[in-house]
């Protein structure tokens, strides 16, 4: 709604000032699309313009389009609204995407939500599905003005008074104000939540950093030894806090490494505030992340039962816990020369409690994530049993499916046709087979836990994981690390 202002006449008096009025910009404007389907052109009408560029560049096909229109809105709501860009030295490069905790509601999640629909360039589209389409044709967009107070709109609109209608009733919940949603923590509050978890001292002076071994979306991590006891050797973590935009994710992933340890999972052992850095202190993995082997070596299956195993055992572990990792992938396998195989990278975890035992947000990397949460449903922890499922594609493959598709198109894909399809499935054997389909069922009540999988046939043919230590070899002399 307008701001109202007083503005005071220099030649008048005080009274006079008082009675006269300017009016303000408007603020929170909303631009509210109708996007509807023309079945006849095979076309959408009345997409914001940034939609119909990310749907022009997706590659999805005018049949796919025209077969499913309500998955196609839903993938590019999915995509334009959680998905953030990973530097572009990610370790593939199409795999430039990460699913942040998204802003917007998904299917079955509490109304108390519905407020946070607008997207970040102020737009709220609203799909007319096909059964609608003869009564909403014409209504390709409108503008509404949103009453509320808060930050101005990018967009604003000239209006005057009489353009706009304001609700002086108080809007109706669904659910007791006890139980909405908690304000977002601010950036100091966070900080001093890091500072009261850190040790006192400076890191500098108790480690010798000796190599860089990689770097992603939150940081870098290196190779360091102690000072005051070489055999010692240990990876460091460093996070630039100035340069985290969902900085409450560091206090989740570190609170959950300090407070479960397990032998297949990365250990925490300390962490430092320096500066605006945080220096987390993890147990380094000498063999790297799961991705060189499957990119760069033919894994046997007993080596890949193995490391199935392995991942069980530790989801297994948090799953017991109320605990859904959510990005597991082989970038977050790292094994060890000696035969470990540990998940790490909790910053995407989710704890959940009893009244709360499904989630409902977007996170994960798009091309390993299940069905469910593509098609912005509620989720529990057999998320994490789908994307193992993946990342056996991965070990059979040296990708996962749809690498080389558009995120946007993959998202679709995921959404509509369910379990990928399994090059040379034929020449499994019997029992991957079956594993296999027990981690990619589409039912989620049907699809398998991991203390199931735990049982099944396919993991008696484990090899010894000390037979991971020629892959790992191999790759590394392969990518020259």
């Amino acid at each position: 709604m307008p701001f109202f202002t007083k503005k005071k006449n220099k030649k008048g008096s005080e009274s006079d000032a008082e009675g006269a009025m300017s009016i303000g910009t408007p603020f929170n404007v909303v631009r509210n699309y109708h996007v509807n389907f023309d079945s006849s052109n095979g076309e959408f009408v009345g997409l914001p313009p940034a939609w119909a560029q990310l749907l022009k560049d997706s590659n999805l096909t005018a049949k796919e389009q025209r077969d499913n229109p309500e998955a196609v809105i839903n993938s590019l709501k999915t995509y334009q609204n959680s998905v953030k860009r990973k530097p572009s030295n990610a370790k593939f490069m199409m795999v430039a995407t990460t699913i942040r905790e998204s802003d917007e509601p998904l299917e079955g999640a509490e109304d108390e939500e519905r407020s946070q629909k607008e997207d970040s360039n102020g737009q709220d589209v609203i799909f007319d599905s096909p059964k609608h389409e003869e009564k909403n044709a014409t209504k390709d967009e409108q503008i509404k003005h949103d009453a509320s107070a808060g930050d101005q709109s990018v967009e604003k609109l000239a209006v005057g008074v009489a353009d706009t209608t304001v609700d002086d009733d108080e809007v109706l919940t669904r659910r007791p104000k006890s139980k909405q949603k908690v304000e977002a923590k601010t950036d100091e509050e966070i900080n001093d939540e890091l500072r009261k978890i850190a040790s006192a001292g400076d890191p500098q002076q108790k480690f010798e950093i000796k190599k860089k071994l990689g770097s992603g979306a939150s940081g870098t991590v290196c190779l360091a030894r102690e000072k005051a006891n070489e055999d010692v050797v240990v990876a460091i973590k460093m996070m630039d806090l100035n340069n985290q935009p969902k900085k409450e994710l560091i206090v989740t992933e570190i609170e959950v490494m300090k407070t479960y340890r397990h032998d297949n999972i990365v250990n925490f052992l300390d962490c430092y505030m320096l500066d605006t850095e945080l220096w987390v202190i993890m147990e380094y993995l000498d063999g790297g992340a799961l991705t060189d082997v499957v990119t760069e070596t033919i894994m046997k299956e007993g080596q890949i039962a193995a490391v199935c195993r392995e991942c069980l055992v530790g989801l297994k572990f948090l799953h017991e816990r109320n605990i859904i990792h959510r990005d597991i992938k082989s970038d977050n396998v790292l094994l060890g020369m000696t035969g470990a195989v540990k998940l790490t990278d909790f910053g995407f975890c989710a704890q959940l409690s009893g009244e709360k035992s499904k989630r409902d947000t977007m996170v994960g990397t798009p091309y390993w994530m299940a069905p469910e949460v593509v098609s912005r449903k509620q989720y529990g922890n057999k998320v994490d049993i789908w994307s193992m499922g993946i990342m056996i594609i991965e070990m059979l493959e040296g990708e996962p499916p749809y690498l080389n598709e558009t995120p946007l198109k993959a998202i679709f894909r995921i959404a509509t046709i369910g379990k990928p399809e399994i090059k040379n499935e034929g020449k499994l054997s019997e029992e991957l087979r079956s594993f296999l389909h027990a981690c990619l069922e589409v039912d989620v009540e049907k699809r398998a836990n991991a203390s199931d999988l735990l049982e099944h046939a396919f993991l008696k043919k484990a090899m010894p994981l000390t037979t991971l230590k020629p892959l790992i070899i191999a790759a590394r002399q392969s990518t020259g690390h």
